[in-house]
Order: structure tokens, then sequence, then C-alpha cells
């Protein structure tokens, strides 16, 4: 059988199963569910088998020293499961229960979790093996993959390495047509000025050294320094300087104060001015280096004006060009709010920056390792907070359409106050005082929700209690996705809503209340107005009576997808796009009328949760995960597709070719 076979080969029994248990043994020195070493050899009964060899997923050389682990079907209690490879990558299961269907999934320190099926990234399906009655499956190929390293050292202006500063990478994904950037791993310089970022999955990143002058007022009492707090503060005329894991600033020249901005590699200090690096799985880029250049810098100060209780614990952030959409670390500074609403950020150097005033942050994430497989996000250096004091908590919500990217929000206090601000401040080179930050209200938008049950499926347990977000129109990564949960009486509120367009969705796009069973927004209606398609614009001012309809008569396709020659395509998604190219763009992070769903081994997919409207069907090559809803590549694909309507309550058998698409 070819590399790629999945089902199991017939043959004289005996002989099959004794040439297996020799590999066996002579590989692992002992039987599982077989004889023992010493033992006269006797002809094994007609069970299954299955053998192959770990390789490197870019370099396909064998992979020692592996764990493969058997699964997807029920295995005796007694059954080794879990086996080494030799010093060849090579691994055998024997006496496997007959016509059963089985994974393997594989890993190893150092690597990202790997399997059979997943043979462009670990992020692809696994591929089920079917193993017929007494039948040996040889010969598979089970990629593993390392992940991608980028190394470096940070240096000064006079070339000496700068130690214990954070580093981090940077990685520009798309979203809706449009590039913008995610936070991924950090960690921090050593006593020699090097770093290594590590867990990378393919794709383009920027390596960035983080710079935030953390100010707070002279009268702040700093708590003592432990892993994820402040190392210490100086004192500057009337406020203080927290010193975290950032660039100390230089002492002054000419009687200017200087600071070390954030820098990109090679060097610079703005999003244009850096390099992008280019990343594939196992590749080890070296030499990344960063130079911190100092500047002059300049002390920004004015007046907060808003409620009492909007102003504490309040910390502004001013961000650069480039950066706007992120979270912690990408300030160029920040300062605490006093209790009379007033602040001063320190050594800032000229330039234009947003001024943000926010109650939380939000901002697009990637997760470690896979970049795909896994949305946990575990760095080896904790940024602090902005504000020095005060509680700290952060969630994360997976993205539909973007493999490992998930919409990560921060909130700063324990009950953030319905107020924020966001505005352009341009520095001057030279100190600027006497700016005032208004604060506004955000908004709140209360409703009922109507639930309608699909007649057809009278035993559905009923949607109690959904959970309800908003998604920013725009993908705007700073406006988050606000979320509640409605009442038992069906009523929901959720408030704190910045200005924007948004549309109203059950959390991460749908919901289920029983395996097979989904729910989706039917309806959004508001003042007489439907809003199921169209954003609902929010100013500033409150939204009352807004009445969200749920179904769970939601449409569905499922069918086969075939490749030229008539075959399962080896690895392939199936997607559904709206007909209407206004529904492919300007729909959030959540779109519902956007799916894909993977090719299963025997060329068979399914997509069980549409809305009802006409659509196109095609298949297409997995390398296109994470770009396929790009609105100018559905363009070209339509050509392609198959072209369908489907109904509220409605199930599509579609067959399509995979296109090329690449």
């Amino acid at each position: 059988m070819g590399t790629t076979g999945t089902t199991g080969t017939t043959g004289t029994t005996g002989t099959r199963n004794a040439l297996a248990i020799a590999i066996y043994l002579s590989l692992f020195g002992h039987g599982v569910g077989g004889q023992a070493p010493g033992q006269q050899a006797t002809e094994a009964p007609a069970r299954g088998a299955i053998s192959g060899v770990v390789v490197d997923g870019v370099s396909g050389a064998p992979v020692p020293d592996a764990m493969v682990v058997l699964g997807g079907a029920t295995l005796p209690r007694e059954y080794q499961a879990r086996l080494m490879t030799d010093g060849r990558g090579r691994f055998v299961f024997l006496n496997l229960p007959d016509a059963a269907t089985y994974t393997i999934t594989v890993s190893k320190f150092g690597h990202l979790d790997g399997g059979h099926g997943r043979n462009n990234a670990p992020t692809d399906p696994l591929k089920p093996i079917a193993v017929e009655k007494g039948a040996w499956v040889p010969n598979l190929k089970v990629p593993i993959w390392r992940p991608a390293i980028i190394a470096g050292a940070v240096r000064d202006e006079s070339g000496e390495p700068v130690v214990g500063v954070i580093v981090r990478a940077l990685k520009r994904i798309r979203i809706a047509g449009r590039d913008e950037l995610a936070t991924g791993p950090l960690t921090a310089t050593d006593d020699h000025g090097r770093y290594r970022l590590h867990g990378l999955g393919s794709g383009r990143y920027l390596v960035q050294v983080p710079s935030v002058q953390q100010s707070v007022p002279a009268a702040t009492r700093i708590a003592a320094p432990t892993t994820n707090t402040p190392e210490g503060v100086l004192d500057v005329e009337d406020s203080r300087l927290v010193i975290g894991r950032y660039p100390l600033p230089p002492p002054p020249t000419a009687g200017r104060r200087r600071s070390y901005p954030l820098a990109f590699h090679p060097t610079g200090a703005t999003v244009a001015d850096a390099a992008v690096i280019d990343l594939q799985f196992g590749e080890e880029r070296t030499n990344v280096d960063v130079t911190l250049t100092p500047a002059a810098s300049v002390r920004v100060s004015g007046t907060v004006e808003g409620p009492p209780e909007a102003l504490a614990q309040l910390t502004l952030r001013l961000l650069p060009a480039g950066l706007e959409s992120l979270g912690n670390g990408a300030e160029v500074a920040t300062a605490l709010v006093g209790a009379d609403g007033s602040f001063s950020f320190l050594n800032v150097p000229s330039g234009t920056y947003t001024l943000d005033a926010p109650a939380r942050t939000s901002e697009l994430a990637i997760g470690r390792s896979t970049g795909g497989a896994s949305l946990s996000f575990a760095p080896s250096v904790s940024l602090p907070p902005p504000p020095p004091r005060g509680s700290w908590s952060s969630t994360q919500t997976p993205l539909d359409l973007v493999e490992g990217a998930a919409i990560r929000t921060s909130e700063f206090r324990n009950s953030p106050p319905n107020y924020t601000a966001r505005t352009t401040v341009t520095v001057p080179d030279s100190d600027l005082a006497g700016l005032v930050v208004r604060l506004r209200a955000n908004a709140v938008m209360r409703g009922r929700i109507l639930v309608e049950t699909d007649p057809n499926k009278p035993n559905v347990k009923p949607l109690a209690r959904p959970n309800l977000q908003l998604d920013p129109a725009g993908g705007q990564p700073f406006l988050g996705v606000p979320s509640t949960t409605a009442s038992a009486a069906g009523e929901f509120e959720i408030p704190g809503i910045q200005s924007g367009d948004y549309f109203v969705r059950l959390r991460a796009g749908f919901s289920q209340t029983a395996p097979g069973t989904y729910w989706l927004v039917k309806s959004v209606s508001w003042r007489g107005r439907d809003f199921t398609s169209a954003p609902l614009p929010v100013a500033g001012e409150d939204l009352s009576d807004i009445l969200v309809t749920f179904t769970n008569a939601v449409a569905s396709v499922r069918g086969s997808a075939r490749d030229a020659s008539g075959g399962p395509p080896d690895s392939a998604l199936v997607v559904v796009f709206p007909v209407n190219p206004a529904l492919r763009a300007g729909t959030g992070f959540f779109p519902p009328h956007l799916r894909a769903a993977a090719v299963t081994a025997t060329g068979t997919y399914e997509l069980p949760a549409l809305p009802a409207g006409d659509y196109f069907v095609a298949a297409i090559p997995r390398a296109r995960a994470s770009t396929w809803h790009e609105p100018e590549f559905l363009s070209q694909l339509e050509r392609s597709a198959t072209r369908i309507s489907l109904s509220w309550g409605q199930s599509r058998v579609v067959d399509v070719t995979l296109s090329g698409g690449r």
C-alpha cells in the first residue's frame, strides 16, 4: 500500500501477522497482546494491524523517540495504545479488534502535536484509518511538526546588550481582506541581551521590544516587587515613573529628557519601520536583532473630565500609529489619573498618538505553540497591566475565521465605570500642558429574546438563558465583543458599549443545547427596522426594546467532495459563502454566512448551522484555511462554485469538486 493508504489490505493471515510480530519484536523487544519473548511462534489469530513511520513534517526525516497514540475505537483495557518510535521512527500496533476505525496522534518534546492526516500543518484534521477484518495497514507516514523559532539580541545605541527587557512577537493576520496585528508569545532577554521566541506557527511576524513609560502621581504607593509587579520607581518632579521590564531611560542630554521608544527589528520605533519575518514550521531564524535608539522626550499633562467614580484607578494609554488596536504593552506611555482628574505622561517622544481612556482593552491574540491548534496563551514573562494597582483579569473568545486567533479582553477594575474616551493627540518637541480629556458615557443595550422552535424537532431541549454578544461590524479589535447572559424571563442588558456598529449574535456565532442541535439568530429588530443583516448603530445613546429572535430551524449543507480524478481530496475544506458580496465583508468577527468544514477521509463534509439565504458552495485546498474568507478570493471562487438557496430548516446535499484556489 502507498504511504497515504488508510484501508487495510488482505493476504495470508499467518504470514502477515508473523511478519508484523517479527517487526514488532525487533523494534520494541516485547509484544502487545501477543507472545512473550522466548515462546514458540504460533500462527496469531486473524487480528488487524497498523504500522508506519513518524516523519518530520518539513524535511520528511524519520523522528525517533516520538510518542504514538492509537485512538478512535474502543480497545481492550489491557491494550497498550501508546508506543515510542524506534531509532528509525517506526511503530506498529498489533492484534487490533477487527473491522474498526482508528486515529493516530503523535507528540514529542519540542514539537507540535502531529497525527495521521495532518499533512500540511498541525492544525489539519486527523484522518481515520479503517482496518478491515484481519487486515494490516502498513507504510503510514505520520507527520510531526517542529515549531518555528526567532532568536536574536537587543542592544542599545552603543552596541551594549540590554538585559532583562521584554521581547515579543506580533503576527500579521488577515481579517475581512485587511491586515491586522495580533499579539503573540513573549520572553525576556538574558544576561547577554539575547532572546529566543519559540513555539511559533508559520506566518508573518514582527519582533518588538515594548517600552512603556508608566507614570503615577507622586503620592501613589507602589507594592513591593514580585514576578508580575513593577520593579521600582523613579521620582520625576511631581510624578513617579514606574520601572517594569522595559528599557531604563538614559540620562538627560543638554537638559533634555530622553527615553528609549518601543523598537522593532531591525531598528526604528514604528510599525512602518519594522521588517516582516516570514516563517515556516520548523524554521529557526537567528540574528533577528533589535537596536534601541534614544529619543528626546517631553511631558504631556492635563486633566480628565468625568464623574469621580470614573476617575478611580483610571489609567490613560498613549498608543503610537499602527498599534492602536493592541492591548497591554503597545503603549508608548501610560498615566494613572489622580483623584482630582490630573494626569502626566512622562518621557513621550514627539509624534501623533491615540490617547485611550479605557475601562478594558481588547486585542487580537494568537496562541503559543501551533498558532492554530491551541488558543492557550502562556507567555514565559507576564506584561504587567498598565494600572500598577487594582484588579486585572483576561478572557479570550476564539475567532471563527482565523485558526489560532482570538479576541482577548482585559479588565482593569473590579467594576469598570461606564465611561471611556479615545482621541488623537499630536505631541510637539516641547512639553505639552493643559490637555483636556472628556470621558463620555458608553451605551447600554437592552431588549428581549423570542425563541422559535422547529416543529420538526419536537423533542429538542429549549434554549434557556442564551449568551449574547455584540460583534463589531468593522472588526475593530479595540471594541471587543461585549456580551451578557439573558435572564430566565428572556430579557437582556449589555453595558459598556463604545460607539460603533454592531451585530447581535449568539456567543461564538451559534449555540448548542444538545449534540447535533444548533441555534442561530433569526432576526433582530429595533424601532420597526430589521437589523439582522445590517449592524445596529451605537453612538453613545442607550438602545432599548431590541427584539432578538432565535431559532433551531437552522439550514444545513452536506455532501461529498472530490478531486479532479474523482477520488476524495487528500486535504481540503468545503466553504459556504453568501451570493450577496455585501455579506462577505464588514460583518464582524463571527459572520454567520461564512462557514468552512474539513473534508473527511471518505470525502464527505457537513456544515450544520447556516441562516437561510443564497450561497455558493466550493471545495478548496486546506492551505487556504486562514485566508479563504478574503473578499477578493471569494470573488474568484464563485466562478467555479455551486450556487444554492436555503430556507430556514432546510437541509441540502451538494457534491463539489476541488477547485485550485492556491
